[in-house]
């Protein structure tokens, strides 16, 4: 009696494994057909498109903040053209020439 069902437990097991095997097969075929294949390429291709137009505008709104911050800081500061340390080699060169006259 044991023999007799596992060798029953065996069959369905075989059985249903070559089914959803052949299912599988079928389905991975199905989906190499060019047909398929081009439609899988576009949608893949509409996905990148869209990641990239949503880098490139994050990208520039991130510049724009960034160079509001850099206007902001340097043009409306009441600091000088130059930071303290730093010659104006321009005027140190005009100065050096006139006096040399």
């Amino acid at each position: 009696m044991k023999r007799l069902f596992w060798l029953s437990v065996g069959v369905a097991a075989g059985a249903s494994g070559t089914v959803w095997v052949e299912r599988q097969v079928k389905s991975r075929l199905e989906s190499l057909q060019p047909e398929h294949l081009a439609v899988q390429a576009q949608k893949r291709a509409v996905s990148v498109g869209k990641h990239l137009l949503d880098a490139a505008i994050e990208g520039r709104s991130a510049m724009r903040d960034r160079e509001s911050e850099l206007r902001a800081r340097y043009h409306d500061s009441p600091s000088p053209e130059f930071p303290p340390g730093v010659i104006d080699i321009s005027s140190v060169r005009v100065n050096q020439t006139r006096q040399r006259r």
